[in-house]
């Protein structure tokens, strides 16, 4: 990296971007299973997550290696920097609920398949029903001594109509269905998280075969109703859809696996903002401020010392000889 150079883009980048897919994810399913399948919301939540993540963790990246103004940006850094934890703890609340999900996935898958294979008995059901019906609608016209020809097409018609081509179109493509969603797992989210959508197959299933039985012969057996909308096997799969709506709908307290991974997470994010150099120009610091040494500091002055001097300024020396002079000094030395 050059010195002084704010990164646009490099391998720390990748590794956060990397980092924020996952979350983003992670948290689109968590958000999904919260609102019961709500798409839209868990897609919003996602956006509103990102925005978060990247104002907390790539701005104060990108004010660390600004090269002007430093004393108003360090400000800004500081605030994003230490704040991040906080922001990061609340915008991973969906993250962590999906891991409390993920610590049922047993339950939740197990519930989720068995309900499912539950709704193959509607169509044991309706065969049932119909077959009964056929045999009731043939006895009728043997004891109405109904001609033998007649009485094959009468019978062959109403077979036609309630158990031929159509019935069999929509049992083989709701089996394939079923056999499909039955090994979802958590990760899956577009299935066990969307039980609205399982239980209106399940009710768009019984509707077509209460509309196949709805069409009566006029010489039927009186008191022959159509495929009823409320069997058994219905209403267990349904009542164990919703039961397993709300252990996945419900919060619970964040895992150790959600802790984990998520303060790896928070390290991963942290890269771009930890590889970027600050500018050389920028005496302040993350914590603190240090002085610009490319500018010499000006020495204290050292306090004069007392010098001691002798009390007379000058040492006068006489000649012995003229000691004895009246007054008169042949010479003197300063």
């Amino acid at each position: 990296m050059a010195i002084n150079e704010t990164l646009k883009f490099s391998w720390g980048h990748i590794i956060a971007f990397v980092a924020l897919i996952f979350i983003s994810y992670v948290s689109f399913m968590g958000i999904t299973y919260l609102t019961d399948g709500d798409f839209l919301y868990a897609a919003l939540g996602v956006l509103i997550i990102n925005l978060i993540l990247i104002v907390f963790f790539i701005i104060p990246q990108i004010l660390k290696g600004a090269d002007e103004k430093f004393s108003r940006k360090i400000v800004f850094e500081r605030i994003l920097f230490f704040a991040a934890p906080i922001f990061f703890i609340a915008a991973m609340v969906p993250y962590t609920h999906f891991w409390t999900v993920f610590e049922n996935r047993n339950e939740i898958e197990t519930t989720f398949s068995e309900s499912i294979k539950t709704t193959k008995g509607m169509f044991d059901s309706y065969e049932a029903y119909a077959n009964s019906r056929i045999k009731e609608y043939d006895k009728k016209l043997a004891q109405d001594k109904t001609n033998a020809v007649h009485r094959s097409n009468e019978v062959e018609a109403l077979r036609l109509q309630i158990i031929a081509d159509n019935y069999n179109a929509l049992k083989e493509s709701a089996i394939k269905w079923i056999d499909n969603a039955s090994g979802a797992t958590v990760w899956n989210v577009f299935m066990i998280g969307n039980i609205k959508k399982i239980e209106g197959a399940i009710e768009n299933w019984n509707s077509s075969l209460n509309n196949f039985s709805s069409k009566i012969m006029s010489d039927e057996p009186s008191g022959v109703e159509p495929f009823s909308s409320s069997d058994p096997s219905v209403t267990t799969a349904k009542g164990n859809l919703n039961n397993l709506r709300s252990v996945y709908t419900t919060m619970g307290a964040p895992t150790m696996l959600s802790i984990g991974i998520g303060l790896l997470l928070y390290i991963l994010l942290l890269f771009p903002y930890i590889i970027q150099s600050r500018n050389t120009k920028s005496t302040y610091r993350l914590i603190g401020s240090e002085g610009d040494s490319s500018i010499p500091r000006p020495k204290k002055a050292k306090k004069n010392k007392k010098i001691d001097r002798p009390e007379d300024d000058m040492t006068f020396c006489m000649d012995e000889s003229d000691s004895s002079s009246d007054g008169d000094y042949g010479s003197f030395t300063m």
